[in-house]
């Protein structure tokens, strides 16, 4: 499969959903291809006549042709993941799986399963699946079935109550709808964090992450105890370095507690901003250029997903040598 990377951060595909009236020729063509064709999928099998009643994701390249698609029943059966070879090991696929999630979060079910073929079971592990019962065969192929259990997303929170929000302790949601709502529940965690905070950003947006407030939080929480850290990981340091940013010299200033990497290329098709704090708290937003997302001031459980994405990245990103001379 092609390990081929993307070479700038503008991600060259998009990921929606579609529905089978609407998309079905795209669909229908990207199936044959992978399945049909590569995989010798008989036809008869593919077609099992459930796709009208099925939620459908497709990937496109920036010239709108297809490049992915799965799909999720309405009990929550993942399946038909599809990308075509020259964009496999890109983040496609695991694009298509997240929305397909989080689809099924909100239709509050409390799992989501599938029947992964062999080769794919560590990119499922990766996504928190676990593997039920034995391996067995259809089509012809190896398949192992794996679930992923979905925690309900508790009490809707209004953003008016922001202020009786308690870090590890508040159970609920919170809508985020604009950049107002970003920034202040942003404050609001963050001057709650004892132990770390981290944050994954393209940009470092500076009309939520550069006020004092915020910077001021930040700080509490790298210098709360030695043990203390907060990680930026940025995918476009270079905006940061043209504008300038608060939190870059704070980070001069404590460097040994507040890290910033540039993300490395494999990471470029990520186009989402989230914050974890104290590994229990998160804020996150599907897509930077957006201020639609989600806050939770109590959600181990997703913390430690968006934790395992923030380590891996890591991982690979290197410190950014212009904001570490950079003197504001």
């Amino acid at each position: 499969m092609s390990t081929s990377k993307t070479s700038n951060t503008n991600k060259p595909y998009t990921v929606k959903r579609v529905n089978w009236q609407d998309a079905e020729a795209e669909l229908r063509i990207l199936r044959e291809f992978v399945f049909i064709g590569e995989q010798n999928v008989p036809p008869e099998l593919e077609w099992d006549g459930k796709d009208e009643s099925c939620v459908h994701i497709l990937a496109q390249d920036d010239k709108g042709r297809g490049i992915g698609t799965a799909r999720m029943t309405t009990e929550g059966q993942i399946g038909r993941m599809a990308v075509l070879r020259a964009w496999r090991n890109r983040g496609v696929g695991s694009e298509m799986l997240t929305a397909l999630i989080t689809i099924a979060k909100a239709r509050q079910l409390e799992r989501v399963q599938l029947d992964a073929q062999t080769h794919a079971i560590d990119f499922y592990l990766r996504h928190d699946f676990t593997a039920q019962g034995e391996i067995f065969m259809d089509a012809g192929i190896p398949h192992q079935h794996m679930t992923r259990s979905l925690p309900p997303m508790d009490v809707h929170i209004n953003i008016r109550d922001l202020p009786n929000q308690v870090l590890g302790e508040t159970r609920g949601y919170i809508d985020l709808k604009g950049l107002e709502d970003n920034k202040q529940v942003a404050i609001h965690m963050a001057k709650q964090g004892q132990r770390s905070l981290y944050l994954f950003t393209p940009n470092l947006d500076p009309r939520v992450f550069d006020n004092d407030e915020f910077i001021d939080a930040v700080k509490n929480v790298a210098l709360h105890n030695p043990r203390s850290h907060v990680k930026i990981l940025i995918l476009n340091p270079s905006q940061v370095v043209s504008r300038g940013h608060r939190i870059v010299e704070l980070a001069r200033r404590i460097s040994s507690h507040v890290s910033i990497h540039r993300a490395d290329s494999e990471d470029y098709h990520h186009v989402d901003t989230f914050m974890v704090v104290d590994e229990v708290g998160i804020i996150r937003r599907a897509h930077n250029d957006r201020f639609e997302g989600l806050a939770e001031f109590n959600n181990p459980g997703e913390a430690r997903l968006l934790l395992k994405t923030f380590h891996a990245a890591w991982e690979r990103s290197q410190p950014e040598p212009e904001l570490r001379r950079l003197h504001l």
